[in-house]
């Protein structure tokens, strides 16, 4: 079994606009993204947003990602995860996340593909690129 995963309360973690928060950290540690358990970065944006950009488990298939995605939703954190791969999507779909677009200018080119739990209102960024995006279907 995998080690145990804590989470602290949102309100205990320190949050700034695009905040780095990497495994290994301060940080990190208070929102159950552990460096025993992952590797990987996030962004944290006010709002209790969270941006996960990269992740790895070190301990596959013992839920040890699905249980971090279900503490920050249930924690009260607006959760989206960019160009999640096929076994990530497959943990978002069962907790309601769609599929969108959004640009990260800082950190790729072009826009990406981004997940978001489902019934979140968008952020204002994601209004911006929606307007400024044509997405072809």
């Amino acid at each position: 079994m995998g080690a145990t995963l804590q989470i602290l309360k949102r309100k205990e973690v320190k949050q700034m606009t695009a905040y780095r928060i990497e495994t290994g950290t301060r940080e990190g540690d208070a929102l159950g993204f552990t460096e025993d358990l992952f590797s990987g970065w996030l962004e944290m944006e006010t709002g209790n947003r969270l941006i996960l950009h990269y992740i790895i488990s070190r301990h596959k298939n013992e839920g040890n990602t699905q249980a971090l995605i279900r503490q920050w939703l249930t924690g009260g954190y607006d959760v989206s995860v960019v160009m999640p791969r096929p076994v990530m999507q497959h943990i978002l779909r069962k907790f309601r996340f769609v599929a969108g677009i959004e640009r990260f200018p800082d950190q790729y080119e072009d826009a990406v593909e981004v997940w978001h739990h489902a019934g979140i209102q968008e952020s204002q960024r994601e209004r911006e690129t929606r307007g400024n995006c044509a997405v072809s279907g």
